[in-house]
């Protein structure tokens, strides 16, 4: 953020119309002009060297109020270029891909991959209750009325399923006294995956929106160990429909999960500090019906 303010505020005095242009011209003595050309210069060669989602979001909004308009464009293809190499997996160590060959799953050795399979057990779970064959999704709806006995039943289910991999303690307590619903815990590396589980017939639409800002993104990953969370509903089919904050339109629990995603996508870049949030639906009336 302050690279980019110091950037563009050089723009104004130091503009790139005035530069002096050395190439093809033989040797030279640079002057005070080519240093504060090449100061600047050197201020936007440190930013898109940072990794991570607040250089990104600095670039990009470069792109759109680059002091020079001509500029503009590159900054976009800059931070496109930043974007794809953030995206790119980190290499399996030796003992992963042995471990994959066997068990189709690793380790996880960071908190993107944490992530990761985080989201690869509740979409597990989510085709196990909404279509498997062995599915409880009856005895849910009738006995977990609570969001407190569902978030134990999934609780239970996540464990069993660690395989040493992870760890879920239970209901931890955060310094302001709050208590998180699920944050699972990597083995050999401090950086835990919060999820808020929310039972969706007991909450509007409104308050689901504000939870997903305001609880998950806003507090439970405010810690800078942690940057990526899961936000999980489950449907019991007692409510029909949700009302979207903004259009107040109607929406069945499928596009509440879909608006939801897309809200994260719009509110993105005022939590520079959180790279991703994954909304998952688990819709127990499929399998009852």
């Amino acid at each position: 953020e302050h690279l980019k303010n110091l950037y563009t505020l050089m723009h104004h005095y130091i503009r790139e119309k005035e530069d002096i242009r050395r190439g093809g011209g033989g040797v030279y003595s640079p002057g005070l002009r080519d240093n504060a050309q090449d100061a600047r210069n050197h201020l936007f060669a440190l930013l898109k060297e940072i990794p991570g989602k607040e250089a990104y979001l600095a670039l990009i909004e470069l792109g759109r109020l680059h002091p020079e308009p001509s500029s503009r464009p590159w900054m976009v293809h800059h931070a496109k270029t930043k974007a794809e190499l953030d995206a790119d997996l980190t290499p399996w160590t030796i003992r992963q891909t042995l471990e994959f060959q066997t068990a189709i799953e690793r380790t996880p050795a960071n908190h993107r991959e944490l992530f990761e399979l985080a989201e690869m057990r509740f979409l597990d779970l989510k085709d196990n209750l909404e279509h498997g064959d062995s599915s409880i999704a009856n005895i849910l709806i009738k006995g977990a009325t609570k969001e407190t006995d569902m978030r134990k039943y999934i609780g239970d289910l996540l464990r069993d399923g660690a395989q040493g991999r992870y760890a879920i303690p239970q209901e931890e307590e955060l310094a302001d006294n709050k208590r998180m619903d699920l944050r699972l815990h990597g083995m050999g590396f401090d950086a835990p995956v919060p999820v808020e589980l929310k039972l969706a017939e007991k909450w509007s639409g409104p308050e689901l929106f504000e939870r997903l800002e305001n609880q998950l993104c806003g507090d439970y990953l405010r810690d800078n160990r942690s940057n990526r969370g899961l936000f999980v509903l489950v449907y019991c089919g007692e409510k029909s429909s949700w009302e979207l904050p903004e259009t107040r339109m109607k929406v069945d629990f499928t596009g509440l999960v879909e608006a939801l995603q897309a809200y994260w996508v719009v509110i993105s870049s005022k939590f520079p500090g959180v790279d991703d949030i994954s909304v998952i639906g688990i819709d127990l009336t499929l399998r009852a019906k």
